[in-house]
């Protein structure tokens, strides 16, 4: 159901089950002026993804800004979409970018579709587990 997902991807206890970026730590504060942050550690550096929500309506959407410690590039804007259809839920994902060029670096970090993919098929593997 889509409550179930919108949960999965605002709740910080949720986020930290699914999302490899929260694997060393993970605070979601879900409401509108609600701040977030995500951390974990590759190749022995730390890479923190942060931001604060500008809409909240659950289940339906959310939309947040994104930015990313040390990385040299305007944040981004998220916006997350949610619609349940016969007991299922589709979860479409936009980000924009302040330009070609910070869209290219953040892309460069590893945020790709194909790695974006991993973990959403992680997320499903979570929602498997509570449905």
């Amino acid at each position: 159901p889509a409550a179930l997902v919108f949960d999965a991807v605002t709740k910080a206890e949720l986020i930290s089950r699914w999302h490899p970026g929260a694997a060393d730590f993970c605070s979601s504060d879900p409401r509108v002026g609600g701040a977030w942050r995500f951390g974990c550690t590759v190749a022995g550096k730390p890479m923190v993804r942060f931001g604060v929500y500008t809409e909240f309506d659950p289940p339906r959407r959310f939309v947040r800004t994104e930015a990313w410690e040390g990385v040299d590039a305007p944040g981004t804007i998220m916006t997350v979409d949610l619609v349940e259809r016969d007991g299922k839920t589709t979860l479409t994902q936009h980000a924009l970018f302040a330009s070609r060029e910070a869209r290219d670096a953040i892309m460069k970090a590893g945020l790709t579709p194909q790695g974006m993919s991993s973990f959403y098929a992680r997320l499903d593997v979570l929602l498997g587990s509570m449905a």
